[in-house]
């Protein structure tokens, strides 16, 4: 499945009763379309855990794909004006995805480790580097290193070298780490973390692989093996100011709606860098 889920679009019309919003407004739009609003998630700020039916934008519903949506004015979110609306989309849900764990979690100075340099974790390692965190890319392709810098990363640790490995988990461990990689087995990574760190997983690996590590290491080290979901409204309006004020925005690849075969293609392929960003409004505005 290739949900249209990340979505910048402009306003055509609103409710008599809508608030805050306004005909032309540039506007976002994330996983989640609804919720019930009474569960105790819901109550609490965290709808993205309603225990009732939340509603994702996708599935059944054509998400990005539509050429128009109609949607609660209380799901959608304001796009500051200086973020690139040709690049910024995916920022509604990988961005936020990295965002809130680690702004629940984080704090500046720590030793963040980042596993993963992809969709999820060349966000992470930008916004890890911007709360004012020491961060620590960790990558099985020795050729991202330049590139994980580039994004603010302090180190870099081949996670297939075992000299590398061996320093990260004796002298040189983390605070916390934010796995954004499809690993089930995590053991060598949570050898990595100190005594009371915190391991934070977000990237769903295959669940016919159960996660694997040491529970010893786990137990005795007072460690935390912590999962977050993507992220609630308020986190996600947080998560496109933060990345407007610190100029963060995703790599992304450019398409036409005539050339989505293409961009689906590079998702197959798992070539796409990161993210495919299709523009379906200017295709079919001109017809």
């Amino acid at each position: 499945m290739v949900p249209g889920h990340e979505i910048i679009a402009e306003i055509e019309k609103v409710g008599d009763e809508v608030k805050g919003f306004k005909p032309g407004d540039l506007v976002g739009f994330g996983v989640f379309r609804d919720c019930c609003g009474k569960c105790k998630a819901c109550k609490s700020g965290d709808d993205q855990l309603c225990a009732e039916c939340y509603v994702l934008t996708y599935d059944p519903y054509l998400g990005g794909y539509s050429t128009h949506m109609q949607v609660k004015a209380s799901f959608v979110f304001h796009m500051p004006p200086n973020l690139d609306k040709a690049k910024a989309a995916p920022i509604l849900c990988a961005g936020v995805t990295v965002f809130a764990p680690l702004k629940r979690w984080g704090i500046p100075g720590a030793r963040c480790g980042v596993v993963g340099i992809g969709g999820l974790g060349h966000m992470a390692i930008q916004v890890a580097n911007k709360m004012g965190m020491h961060v620590v890319a960790i990558s099985t392709n020795p050729s991202k290193e330049a590139e994980a810098k580039q994004y603010g990363a302090k180190e870099f640790v081949n996670s297939k070298n075992e000299a590398d490995m061996k320093k990260l988990k004796s002298t040189e461990k983390l605070d916390l780490l934010i796995n954004t990689a499809f690993v089930s087995d995590i053991s060598e990574y949570l050898y990595s973390l100190r005594a009371g760190g915190r391991f934070i997983q977000v990237a769903i690996p295959d669940i016919a692989k159960p996660i694997v590590f040491n529970n010893v290491d786990l137990v005795v080290g007072q460690k935390q093996y912590s999962g977050s979901w993507v992220g609630n409204r308020r986190e996600l309006q947080e998560t496109l100011d933060f990345c407007a004020d610190f100029n963060i925005l995703p790599v992304v690849e450019n398409f036409k709606w005539p050339d989505f075969p293409k961009a689906y293609q590079r998702l197959y392929e798992c070539k796409a860098k990161y993210r495919c960003v299709v523009d379906v409004a200017d295709t079919f505005d001109n017809l």
